[in-house]
């Protein structure tokens, strides 16, 4: 296996499925592949697993891609390992063993203006390669799967839908706010919060706009918004400057897990009306904390949220406000939205995502 990804969506996929597989297949040997930034987020205590640092440093971009396409597959043939997984969308150019991979969706091939030209053409080379070397495919959502057929049609009888979970830390807490970090992040009111990678993909500077057009009617709320800067966020920064409730806008960065745990537990609704997800991990984790969630009608969003969440065309501002406005005004509501989510949360475990990604390795390795 071999990682990248930092604790980002991607990342929660691969540590919360790294540390189910360990105990389900307790005679196999699992090696992860991390570069040395990230080890310490992958870090499991168990007699079958290896943390491998290996590459170039993260900021070193192009020459530590470079380097893995040049030494990675012959790493992987001197190791002898029966099966590669590539857990982050891509496999090594050059086959020397059995391979699997990830592919968590296709947003730079659905929406293509969501990123840069130069970064698309690199994902579009190296999908390409990737789906070519794939023994299988593992993507979370039947919109994914649909989407990986339409435009690489070979794929076809080769992909398994998995669907990701919450992390098992993604729970109620049974603690007042002022036992958690929230109070030190200056966060005493009652607050809206979005979790994600700030880029043009994830729809902040519509929920921007929209907590601003409410923001008159709810005088004491602000919008709380937590996620590590991605690609052209400047839009999201100028947004929140110019809306005119800018002093209730509170844009605070990365936090870890802990605290996006007690944000997600205390606030009065979680928005993410993403353009497009393979997933959409951050609705389900938020349901999970006993949150009530309005998200988008589009791409697998549905599938992972079914009826317990509220859903809104994500390019209409006016009807993600109106969706805010409507649950921060019903106590019934929120009360009925947040009991149905923990229920729908209840649907997905870590579990049974191992048990079906080890499925899929047997299958590839012929032994079942």
């Amino acid at each position: 296996m071999q990682v990248r990804a930092a604790k980002s969506g991607v990342g929660q996929y691969i540590h919360g499925l790294v540390e189910a597989l360990l105990p389900e297949a307790p005679t196999d040997r699992f090696v992860l592949y991390c570069s040395p930034q990230n080890v310490r987020n992958y870090r499991f205590q168990a007699p079958n697993y290896e943390a491998r640092v290996w590459g170039l440093p993260e900021k070193a971009r192009t020459l530590r891609l470079l380097y893995e396409y040049s030494f990675l597959p012959s790493e992987l043939a001197r190791c002898g390992y029966d099966l590669f997984h590539g857990l982050s969308n891509f496999l090594p150019p050059r086959k020397v063993t059995r391979y699997v991979v990830s592919i968590h969706d296709l947003a730079y091939y659905v929406h293509p203006e969501r990123c840069p030209w130069l970064r698309r053409q690199y994902w579009y080379a190296m999908t390409r390669r990737t789906v070519e070397v794939a023994d299988a495919i593992i993507t979370g959502s039947q919109a994914s799967r649909r989407d990986i057929e339409h435009f690489f049609p070979a794929t076809r009888g080769r992909i398994r839908v998995i669907p990701d979970a919450a992390h098992h830390r993604f729970r109620k807490l049974e603690v007042p706010r002022e036992q958690t970090h929230l109070p030190a992040l200056g966060i005493d009111f009652p607050y809206i919060l979005f979790v994600g990678t700030l880029e043009p993909g994830k729809n902040v500077e519509r929920v921007i706009r929209a907590f601003d057009a409410i923001a008159d009617r709810f005088p004491r709320h602000h919008l709380v918004v937590a996620g590590d800067r991605g690609w052209l966020y400047q839009g999201i920064y100028e947004a929140a400057a110019q809306a005119r409730a800018a002093s209730r806008i509170h844009l605070i960065g990365h936090q870890v897990d802990e605290v996006v745990v007690e944000l997600m537990n205390f606030c009065e609704l979680f928005v993410f009306p993403s353009l497009y997800e393979g997933f959409g991990l951050p609705p389900l984790e938020a349901m999970a904390c006993g949150a009530p969630v309005i998200t988008s009608k589009v791409s697998s969003l549905p599938e992972v949220v079914g009826d317990a969440a509220l859903l809104v065309d994500p390019l209409e501002t006016e009807e993600i406000a109106a969706a805010m406005e409507r649950v921060l005004s019903d106590e019934l509501l929120r009360r009925q939205m947040c009991e149905k989510g923990l229920e729908r949360s209840r649907q997905f475990s870590w579990k049974n995502c191992a048990r079906e990604t080890l499925r899929v390795y047997q299958t590839v390795l012929g032994i079942s």
